[in-house]
């Protein structure tokens, strides 16, 4: 009896959707470095309609009993909770969201109901949003916003060249059958070419504000953030059987899909900026 050959799986067949998903880029792009760009009540607005995507989506995702409700209230609270942040800091956003928590889960235990779709997407998007805003209100806002961006674009496109292209041993096989170790350590080089991209030119401008060698060490740490953010977001869809968070983008599936690392690496350096106690561009690029 003959052995039946291996199927070859050709590197084009790799990257299908590929070009799809750079002309959604190419299109999405301009709106979202204006919005960067410009600040204000632009930056604001493109913060919140991304939340209320992404509340949108992550009740599906959550498999609410009362998705309509749900969605009602997360949007309503997020609106809240941004506009909080942007009339007066991120870290007052955060602790309004910690006390819309304690009550709201208070009040659904003692009726018997699901927390995490709504309280659960108020931290999982609320945080990350609020945490943007207050980054952009900083001195060189738009600059800090700007990189973090890019590092994570980064850490997304060289994750998935490498890791199709090189393969290798599994990161997560249970979480994520796709990533790699080579898709990690991808990542990292990455994050860690656009931090020396970076300092050069913020040497150029005289504002570089910390070594290289610190720009890079911190990049490589944010590209392992947003890497495990990422594994989150697809162990919630693993649990609940779901290919993508949605559909709104042509070709990159939902938002949550799209933004599960920069949810990951905003609140670390949240976290980060909380600790220090400085300003939030410490938190980024001075150790």
């Amino acid at each position: 009896m003959a052995t039946a050959k291996p199927k070859t799986v050709k590197l084009a067949d790799k990257f299908v959707g590929l070009v799809q998903r750079i002309r959604t880029a190419v299109v999405l792009l301009p709106f979202v470095l204006a919005a960067v760009w410009f600040g204000g009540l632009w930056f604001f607005f493109l913060i919140a309609l991304a939340a209320l995507a992404m509340a949108y989506e992550w009740v599906g995702l959550l498999q609410s009993q009362q998705p309509s409700r749900d969605r009602l209230w997360l949007s309503v609270l997020l609106l809240a909770v941004l506009w909080f942040s942007h009339v007066t800091s991120a870290t007052d956003g955060l602790a309004l969201i910690a006390v819309i928590c304690l009550l709201g889960g208070a009040l659904l235990v003692q009726s018997g109901g699901r927390t995490t779709p709504v309280l659960g997407g108020l931290i999982y998007v609320g945080w990350p949003m609020a945490a943007a805003i207050g980054f952009h209100q900083a001195p060189s806002g738009a600059l800090i916003i700007l990189y973090v961006l890019v590092s994570v674009w980064a850490v997304d496109i060289f994750a998935m060249f490498c890791g199709k292209i090189i393969g290798g041993p599994k990161l997560a096989p249970r979480v994520s059958p796709n990533k790699t170790w080579a898709g990690l350590f991808g990542a990292m080089a990455g994050a860690m070419l656009v931090a020396s991209l970076s300092f050069w030119v913020l040497t150029r401008f005289a504002l570089a504000p910390v070594a290289l060698l610190d720009m890079i060490a911190i990049a490589a740490v944010l590209a392992v953030v947003a890497q495990m953010a990422d594994l989150f977001e697809s162990a919630l869809k693993r649990k609940n059987d779901i290919k993508d968070s949605g559909a709104i983008i042509p070709g990159h599936g939902g938002i949550l899909d799209r933004v599960d690392g920069l949810v990951g690496v905003f609140i670390a350096l949240h976290i980060v900026a909380l600790w220090r106690g400085g300003p939030v561009a410490d938190a980024l690029w001075v150790w």
